[in-house]
């Protein structure tokens, strides 16, 4: 079964941490080393495994860019109040990004993780580029009061 993830431009209000160009996929270890380093963890928040989360999805994402639109491809991070958004950009605006789901070992999953991992996914065209994004929401760890 394909399935395609919903067209939407990402949330505004975020701002950019850092950016990767990136064009091989040998690149990408050096962009979840950085993605790692960059994602602090925080004892008053979690985003749900992050920056685990975050860096798996960026893995993914990046590999579809440059597996299926070319290259090169960009990836970035911003912050906004404690949310990440993940946007990665390819050179592919008229390739519409889709998940597979199938027998194991086939492929096609990286998409479907990054729906699953994420608070929310989507993705848009420019004339020149398509944008993959994912945001990340934080969750507050402190004990919630019940009474």
């Amino acid at each position: 079964m394909h399935q395609t993830l919903p067209v939407a431009r990402a949330p505004q209000g975020f701002r950019e941490v850092r950016s990767w160009p990136l064009l091989a996929v040998e690149e990408l270890a050096m962009i979840r080393d950085d993605l790692s380093a960059t994602l602090p963890g925080s004892p008053e928040s979690s985003l749900e495994d992050v920056p685990e989360s975050v860096v798996l999805v960026a893995s993914e994402l990046a590999t579809n860019a440059l597996s299926y639109a070319g290259r090169p491809a960009v990836v970035r991070l911003s912050e906004r109040d404690g949310e990440y958004l993940l946007d990665v950009v390819d050179r592919a605006p008229d390739r519409v990004p889709g998940a597979v789901e199938g027998p194991s070992g086939r492929g096609g999953f990286g998409l479907l993780l990054a729906a699953r991992l994420a608070a929310e996914v989507g993705w848009y065209s420019t004339e020149t580029a398509k944008h993959v994004w994912a945001r990340f929401a934080a969750r507050s760890r402190q004990p919630s009061l019940t009474s």
